[in-house]
């Protein structure tokens, strides 16, 4: 997003009525996270706490995580099991005091699992399309079983299909990360897990960090499991709303 078009979506959302923010969850996030910004600058209230489950690189296709660098102090704990992943989040969050990469997969118990991902030298190389740097896989999802989008029914599975690879990483369960990191509070959670996602959202417990605000994905969520993400918030009274492939939610 260009200086101009980020400057342009804060003035929006922070001079909108609340009646029409609330029918637009994405700039009601970023309201959220200007006045983080704002309360930070102006030395008010503690530092503002992530976390993000499926972080990637902190950069592509991810309009709330560069609000790290906008926030003065802010802190954030970003998980990411896939190494090419882990180095590009490094390199765009340098801050190793701050910015803490957790480089696990988060399951219901500790061990190994086995993620679905694309060699890093394609990616690098530009061989394959910039969007498929965030497809990493533990679900049966399209990119594990070859199915619809990008599956073996897509004209350009052929293309792409050898440089995809299974690799072995740990596994932990969420609140074993969030106990290690010693977090007392958190203001934003993100998940973005290709279908795992609501394997890591039923673990985290909304009523011990009641972060302001909630981004999960769920493009690659069963109906089921969309459901159960929206019950979820609902019960412990967010409100949600939904901007493409994502469920936004706040306290």
């Amino acid at each position: 997003m260009s200086r101009l078009s980020h400057a342009a979506r804060i003035a929006v959302s922070l001079g909108l009525p609340a009646g029409l923010l609330d029918r637009a969850p994405a700039l009601l996030g970023t309201r959220y996270l200007a006045k983080a910004a704002m309360r930070a600058r102006l030395g008010r209230g503690r530092p503002f706490v992530m976390v993000n489950v499926g972080a990637c690189d902190g950069v592509l296709f991810d309009d709330v995580t560069p609000w790290l660098h906008r926030i003065p102090n802010a802190r954030a704990v970003l998980v990411e099991p896939i190494p090419y992943n882990q180095q590009r989040l490094r390199k765009n969050y340098p801050d190793t005091e701050r910015f803490v990469i957790e480089p696990v997969a988060i399951t219901r118990e500790s061990g190994t699992i086995a993620i679905r991902t694309f060699e890093a030298e394609a990616l690098e190389a530009g061989t394959l399309p910039i969007e498929f740097i965030g497809c990493s896989s533990v679900t049966d999802t399209n990119l594990m079983s070859g199915k619809d989008a990008w599956g073996k029914e897509d004209a350009n599975f052929s293309t792409f299909a050898h440089h995809l690879k299974d690799i072995s990483v740990p596994s932990e369960p969420l609140q074993t990360v969030l106990d290690r990191n010693r977090l007392d509070h958190i203001d934003a959670f993100l998940v973005d897990c290709e279908g795992a996602d609501w394997v890591v959202f039923d673990q985290f417990d909304i009523a011990r960090y009641r972060p302001g605000m909630i981004k999960v994905e769920i493009g690659a969520l069963p109906a089921a499991e969309i459901g159960q993400v929206v019950v979820k918030l609902k019960t412990a009274g967010y409100s949600v709303g939904f901007y493409g492939e994502d469920v936004w939610a706040f306290a």
